[in-house]
């Protein structure tokens, strides 16, 4: 599984750190101070497992569930405080647990038996937008012949699942140059030869003169809006 701690106190960070090592090895798990450093890692690393402290300098913790549980809709918070007066608070946010301080390795795990996102959830084809995009099957990376697919991709990804005609992608790809339609076909089919390999071609969705991306099918990973900056897209 893949968790965030995100508590100014570092002796539960390290708590949490020891304990989640114990309850998953082979999961990822991140720490982080404050609820701006742990928001920027629930978006890069795809995080959907968040043990949250409530009082915290800055951003508090029910700010920062509020802020979460609006973007991501599908995401399971579980707060971790020393003060049991928040539990309604936590009632309202509808978080998934909540752990009371001091706790040890025992409330922790039962805290993430009443998980409502299933953990095995994730899909095997994952787009990642932060950094450099990129996409992978199964943990490996999908490559394709031409240079320009995974841009095509990414706009579609981009785009959220809405279809996006031939006409809007040559505009976005080639600032509208008339002649790159055929061009535009090649990658097209790029794109569909290189998803019926990994027998993923029902991401796609391709009406005529359009096409878009089935969002059910896949894991993205990061925030998508990092996308238009890497390639420089004018919208």
């Amino acid at each position: 599984m893949k968790t965030i701690t995100i508590d100014d106190n570092t002796a539960i960070l390290t708590l949490m750190e020891h304990i989640m090592k114990k309850i998953d090895p082979d999961g990822e798990h991140y720490f982080a101070q404050t609820a701006v450093e742990g928001m920027e890692l629930i978006a890069d690393k795809g995080i959907r497992i968040v043990f949250l402290d409530i009082e915290m300098p800055g951003i508090t913790g029910d700010e920062a569930a509020g802020y979460l549980i609006e973007r991501y809709g599908r995401i399971d918070i579980i707060f971790i405080t020393g003060h049991t007066e928040y539990a309604l608070m936590g009632h309202q946010l509808h978080c998934t647990a909540f752990v009371t301080k001091p706790f040890g390795e025992r409330d922790i795990a039962e805290a993430l038996e009443y998980l409502r996102v299933p953990i095995n959830t994730e899909k095997p084809i994952k787009m990642r937008c932060s950094g450099h995009f990129a996409v992978f099957y199964n943990g490996e990376p999908v490559i394709f012949e031409r240079g320009r697919t995974a841009e095509l991709l990414a706009y579609l990804v981009y785009k959220n699942g809405a279809i996006a005609t031939n006409g809007e992608l040559i505009g976005v790809l080639w600032y509208g140059d008339p002649d790159k339609q055929n061009l535009l076909r090649k990658h097209v089919k790029d794109l569909r030869d290189r998803f019926e390999e990994i027998d993923a071609e029902d991401v796609l969705i391709k009406k005529r003169g359009s096409i878009g991306i089935n969002m059910k099918k896949i894991t993205v990973e990061g925030d998508t809006s990092a996308i238009v900056q890497q390639f420089g897209w004018i919208l």
